[in-house]
């Protein structure tokens, strides 16, 4: 029953609070997550204790079928447009992009989520159970929010391997011991083509965009 506030939530759009002791609130998306089929959002502390089991929240959804001028072999999913704008994204001379990132990421280390049947919802993992691979890839310190670059994988519709594919993506959730799964990756800019690059900078969360803002 939820598999439209799923596909039509976008990470960054705002969540109001519209019901109960924290009506009146103000939120931000922060992760879709596949499987249990969670819309996770941030709010301050002191609205979390306000809220309750049952509380109605209502998620302004904005940012399914944007597209980025210029970038036709891109497809933007799962993103609020206020956040793309202010990810300092740059268009390059062919037509892709060049992304901050806190990391990059072999496909080979994507495990749970291959397979889906689309990818404008939901999350697939970074397996941790090579910590060697970890550590030599740099990606042990990832932290939720953290916006990465995914090599060699096709998110156009779906989720594989595809040699040359391009997809960015946020982390969403934590490790997980069950072989397999991990930190858990949204995708949010895809391409079958190797046109987006990642720049590694140590700005790379989405709250340097969006949750610094005022509620």
């Amino acid at each position: 029953e939820s598999d439209a506030l799923n596909v039509f939530t976008c990470i960054g759009n705002k969540a109001r609070v519209v019901s109960g002791k924290a009506e009146g609130a103000v939120g931000t998306v922060t992760g879709i997550h596949g499987g249990c089929e969670h819309v996770i959002i941030y709010f301050p502390d002191e609205v979390l204790e306000k809220l309750k089991i049952n509380d109605e929240i209502l998620v302004e959804s904005c940012g399914q079928g944007m597209k980025i001028e210029g970038c036709e072999e891109i497809i933007v999913q799962n993103l609020d447009p206020d956040l793309l704008e202010h990810m300092d994204v740059q268009v390059t001379e062919n037509g892709g992009l060049t992304v901050p990132v806190a990391g990059i990421i072999p496909s080979y280390l994507m495990g749970s989520g291959l397979g889906a049947s689309h990818s404008y919802s939901g999350d697939y993992d970074l397996m941790t159970s090579d910590w060697a691979a970890i550590e030599e890839n740099h990606l042990e310190n990832l932290r939720f929010g953290d916006i990465v670059l995914i090599e060699d994988s096709d998110n156009t519709f779906g989720r594989g391997y595809l040699k040359g594919a391009r997809a960015i993506g946020i982390v969403i959730h934590g490790d997980c011991i069950a072989h397999g799964h991990g930190p858990g990756i949204t995708t949010v800019l895809v391409t079958k083509k190797p046109i987006i690059e990642g720049r590694l900078s140590e700005k790379a969360n989405i709250a340097d965009f969006v949750l610094s803002r005022e509620y």
